[in-house]
């Protein structure tokens, strides 16, 4: 039984190692903490898918 806690803590660790990497690395939290902004310094973000 102890070798499946561990079995599950380090999966459970390897999981949010990946997630909190993906957060850091690719969520653009600028965008995200915009609304918390005041109006005046609130940014329009318009997103485009490019054309090839």
């Amino acid at each position: 039984m102890k070798a499946m806690r561990k079995l599950l803590a380090y999966t459970f660790a390897w999981i949010a190692a990946i997630t909190a990497g993906h957060l850091y690395l690719n969520v653009n939290w600028a965008v995200l903490m915009n609304d918390r902004l005041p109006l005046s310094k609130r940014k329009l973000n318009v997103a485009y898918i490019p054309v090839t």
